[in-house]
């Protein structure tokens, strides 16, 4: 842990300014709907009955209560025209969000201890992907990030009549489940937020010194602790 002591007291640091943050977050008024259908002509029905408004708000709702818990002011300005930006006021702005209802076909295999077997699945899908621009005095790169709820599926092997037969099990997403997904998508986004803003901040000042951190780092802020986290985990960064 000594190795690591630069860019764990630098993100300390950011952590213990955070209070001191106020966010000006933006998101759509309305996201691109697609449904997408298989070679048969089917499509997932779980976005049918989508209020799109219903949906963004919930996350939004979300995404504030997730980045206040690091300490973030989440607020809306009274002139939107003219937004303070710098290193301790945040515009944040989910740009584009597009919300895509496909049917995935999954394959499950299974080995006998002789053969191999395969059976094709198909599982209803949403896919939402999500462009973010942040300005805290500059804007950043455009960050992207894109996720799967699918259809809750199991399968298992039971032996039957001297044999084995294959068995599976599908629970399919039903609208309810649709809105419980933008909570997660909105806690989920404010967490990469913060892990953005917290590494672009280790680098920064690493690079006064012309050092670079050799690690990402994500703050935990019920636990009160760092972890280390995968380069890919996260927001991609878009050139």
């Amino acid at each position: 842990m000594a190795s690591c002591s630069t860019e764990i007291n630098l993100a300390n640091r950011f952590v213990t300014q955070a209070p001191s943050v106020r966010a000006a977050v933006y998101f759509p008024e309305e996201a691109k709907v697609t449904l997408v259908q298989d070679e048969h002509g089917n499509y997932t029905k779980v976005l049918d009955s989508l209020d799109q408004d219903a949906f963004l708000d919930i996350m939004y709702s979300a995404y504030a209560t997730q980045l206040r818990t690091y300490g973030i002011d989440v607020y809306i300005p009274e002139d939107q025209e003219n937004v303070e930006v710098d290193s301790i006021h945040w515009l944040v702005v989910l740009t584009q969000m597009e919300i895509q209802g496909r049917i995935t076909p999954y394959t499950d295999e299974y080995y006998d201890f002789i053969d191999t077997y395969e059976y094709q699945v198909p599982l209803n899908t949403v896919n939402v992907a999500s462009w973010f621009d942040i300005n805290d005095g500059d804007w950043h790169p455009t960050l992207f990030y894109e996720h799967n709820l699918m259809d809750d599926f199991d399968s298992h092997v039971v032996r039957k009549d001297g044999g084995y037969s294959y068995e599976y099990s599908v629970v399919a997403i039903k609208s309810d489940d649709i809105y419980n997904y933008a909570v997660f998508l909105g806690k989920l986004y404010a967490d990469y937020t913060f892990t953005e803003m917290m590494n672009k901040y280790v680098h920064s000042e690493m690079a006064k010194t012309n050092a670079k951190p050799r690690f990402k780092m994500r703050w935990d802020p019920e636990e009160k602790m760092f972890y280390f986290v995968e380069d890919e985990d996260g927001f991609i960064e878009l050139d």
